[in-house]
């Protein structure tokens, strides 16, 4: 029987796989600001949290204000609060990065070449955590990190040095450790508060660093947030994709807090990295039954190699699942 974290995070990859490929539609085709596409990403599930927040646990919200409740967060003891309200700013500078590698780069080598993330988390895991895992986890997470990036490679571009670019190396690196560093620091939260006060006081962390980012974002690319909130703008079809993506965020981040509730950060991250193979299924579907929303080229030598990577995924989770 499957454990419930394995679950949760299943249902996440699921979600951010839908998510990728929302965001593929959309970027570069009408808005090409990596600010403002993980402004529009963001807003969402930050109000949806923020709203749902304060009318379910007020009381406890209320507490962790006052010092009557909350129970302490492990290694910031003095302000769990302000700890909380930090990791919703990281957030943003992690949707941040990952948007900007989406725009500038190659999204077939960047999403996949996210699944680093695993690594960085597997080390704050055992540093912070204090988390230590049988051998076969560990060949698990290889697996899983390995077929993410075999997916990646594409044999038109020459050799993995050359299609793996240090732009594309580099901005994946930054996004995975601003991931990593939120997906830990989530798990910390999960010891002094409960699941939606943990979304609260991350989505107000990352609400205000949303007001603090719009004004910097490109004057070029409309529509502007400001007009929006204020009914002077109709919504374009890639905006609404955009809003949509945020609020499935909003349900994606619930399921991984869930994940972590019951699990390792470590392992439940790792199984979300099955959104990489997801993705790949997904695109090729889309490519043969609506090629007017995405249009993609699987020729026999790539349809086999991402077939075999995603094997490699799927048996990489399995050993996760059947070693732990």
């Amino acid at each position: 029987m499957m454990s419930t974290w394995f679950l949760y995070a299943l249902l996440t990859a699921g979600i951010y796989a839908v998510i990728a490929l929302l965001s593929k539609v959309v970027s570069g085709v009408e808005i090409d600001d990596p600010l403002t596409l993980a402004i529009y990403n963001c807003i969402p599930f930050y109000a949806v949290y923020v709203l749902v927040g304060l009318a379910l646990e007020w009381p406890a919200i209320r507490n962790s204000l006052t010092g009557t409740g909350g129970g302490p967060v492990p290694g910031a003891e003095p302000a769990p609060v302000a700890v909380a309200l930090g990791f919703g700013v990281v957030s943003t500078i992690a949707y941040g990065i990952y948007y900007w590698g989406l725009v500038n780069g190659d999204v077939s080598r960047f999403v996949p070449a996210l699944s680093l993330e695993t690594v960085f988390v597997l080390v704050l895991g055992f540093l912070i955590l204090d988390e230590a895992f049988p051998s076969g986890v560990y060949a698990g997470v290889g697996l899983v990190v390995f077929g993410a990036l075999f997916i990646s490679y594409d044999r038109e571009a020459g050799s993995i040095r050359e299609s793996l670019t240090f732009s594309t190396v580099g901005v994946a690196v930054l996004a995975a450790i601003a991931f990593a560093v939120f997906n830990t620091g989530m798990k910390v939260l999960t010891d002094g508060f409960g699941t939606v006060e943990i979304l609260f006081w991350i989505s107000l962390g990352g609400l205000a660093s949303i007001a603090a980012v719009v004004p910097f974002r490109s004057g070029g690319v409309e529509p502007n947030p400001a007009d929006l909130l204020a009914g002077r703008v109709r919504l374009t079809k890639g905006t609404k994709l955009l809003l949509v993506g945020g609020l499935l965020n909003a349900v994606g981040l619930f399921t991984f807090i869930r994940a972590l509730e019951h699990g390792p950060v470590s392992l439940a991250t790792a199984i979300t990295k099955l959104d990489v193979m997801m993705v790949f299924v997904g695109a090729l579907a889309l490519s043969k039954l609506a090629p007017a929303l995405l249009q993609e080229q699987f020729d026999p030598f790539t349809l086999a190699q991402k077939a075999s990577a995603s094997m490699i995924v799927l048996a990489g989770s399995a050993l996760i699942q059947f070693s732990y």
